[in-house]
């Protein structure tokens, strides 16, 4: 690894980031628990982010207790629905006990069946059902953590979250999936979800933070106006005004002045956002985006691995990350990052095949690792997807300028940026486009884009 991704980012290593994220090779003194995705039984029981968001939000409460190691929803998530016993899936995995169950309907109300076991001694520690109505499901889940954690004779600080219906919940968490597609459809189907929760329960401050970034998305790479600056600042003013301490809404908050261009206002909203919870993605991420933006390179190395570490599976932090390392002439850990990235949009294409952000981030990688034409041809069939995308056309001009074509390069520039796409700062400090940067149509697209 390089020196750049050892360490937590040096201004919020002493509020807490480096000791919330230690490796798992250095805890395994302490007890490991896993959780996996409940069972959805209910009638409509058909929506696995609901499923595998109520394990996340049980994972979410406990990976902030001291002394419990938890086993990462990558490696546990896998596992469910194999017809293993809890039992099992626990010495698989090298845990001391793993939590699972069902979401069922009974009557007007939910229930949630939930077990926890020991796997040593293969005995079931605990079973228990919680009754309640749609907007009980967080205060179910705020005691299901903390009898998990007294079973691990630990104790936490209790810290009750607001009360959030269902379906509202139900909505959030698609508008969460549509979002991180990065694309001008997805953000449209995302900003729609929110809304959906938002029209359920408007003081549900987490859909305020989603519908902000949505916008601060569609500012910066689909439609510069004001009205989308503005929807921006608002909805993400609302979200802290709901909840001063959702760590959500401090980065939607910074991604907000971030498209503004108040950087350093953004910087802090995004470390406040950090020090609140340290393993939010969304914070790394977008603090990672805003300083490769703002011509931070090393620092936007820390905040991509950061991410990367929070979710191993993600393949888009990891693909950015390569860039940057190259970008500083980093080739050892670019290579490094591309391949593991690669092998991420590899397994992500294999379920699914139609994910226009992966096929062109993987597309990159190939023609960066010297595989030229099969890289060309992923970028042909992403672009046979979404032609129109202005995400989309930036990216095949970076692919075209790393194959050594600069007018294809120039001219998907081109079409990006006559779509909407006018984040300067991106294109003056991408490396990709190193190739391309002293022609005279380089340099005359960027006259066209304002500070």
């Amino acid at each position: 690894m390089s020196q750049h991704a050892k360490q937590p980012p040096r201004n919020l290593a002493a509020g807490g980031l480096k000791e919330a994220l230690v490796h798992p090779r250095d805890r395994k003194q302490e007890p490991a628990v896993a959780v996996l995705p409940f069972l959805d039984l209910r009638r409509k029981g058909d929506q696995e982010h609901l499923t595998e968001g109520i394990a996340e939000e049980i994972l979410r409460s406990l990976t902030q207790v001291e002394g419990l190691r938890i086993i990462s929803r990558t490696t546990a998530f896998p596992f469910a629905g194999r017809g293993l016993s809890l039992v099992e899936v626990g010495r698989r995995l090298h845990a001391q006990a793993v939590v699972g169950g069902a979401l069922l309907e009974k009557g007007s109300l939910l229930s949630l069946k939930v077990d926890m076991v020991d796997v040593g001694t293969e005995r079931v520690l605990w079973s228990t059902v919680y009754n309640f109505d749609q907007k009980g499901l967080f205060a179910t889940l705020t005691d299901l953590a903390e009898r998990i954690v007294s079973s691990m004779r630990l104790h936490p600080e209790r810290r009750l979250p607001n009360p959030v219906d269902l379906d509202a919940y139900e909505y959030y968490l698609r508008g969460r999936h549509y979002y991180f597609r990065f694309n001008r459809q997805g953000m449209a189907f995302a900003a729609q979800m929110y809304r959906h929760a938002l029209d359920i329960q408007g003081d549900y401050a987490r859909a305020w933070a989603g519908l902000a970034n949505c916008a601060a998305y569609s500012y910066i790479y689909i439609q510069r106006t004001e009205p989308q600056r503005e929807l921006a600042e608002s909805c993400s003013r609302k979200a802290l005004e709901l909840d001063p301490n959702l760590a959500e809404a401090h980065a939607s908050r910074g991604l907000a002045l971030s498209a503004a261009g108040a950087q350093e206002e953004a910087e802090e909203a995004f470390e406040t956002a950090l020090r609140l919870d340290p393993n939010l993605f969304e914070a790394a991420y977008f603090y990672a985006r805003h300083c490769f933006a703002a011509g931070k390179a090393e620092r936007a190395i820390e905040f991509f691995e950061w991410a990367a570490a929070l979710r191993p599976e993600d393949f888009q932090a990891i693909l950015l990350v390569a860039q940057v390392y190259h970008s500083l002439g980093i080739e050892d850990e670019a290579e490094r990052a591309r391949r593991r990235g690669l092998a991420l949009v590899e397994e992500r294409l294999d379920r699914v095949p139609d994910d226009v952000r992966a096929r062109y981030l993987g597309a990159n990688a190939l023609v960066a690792l010297g595989e030229r034409e099969k890289g060309l041809a992923w970028a042909r069939m992403a672009r046979d997807m979404d032609p129109g995308d202005p995400m989309l056309l930036y990216n095949l001009g970076c692919i075209h300028a790393l194959a050594g074509d600069p007018g294809e390069a120039m001219a998907c520039l081109e079409q990006a940026v006559a779509g909407g796409l006018t984040q300067k700062d991106w294109l003056l400090h991408d490396g990709d486009l190193d190739a391309i940067r002293a022609l005279p149509r380089f340099q005359a697209l960027m006259e066209t884009l304002t500070d």
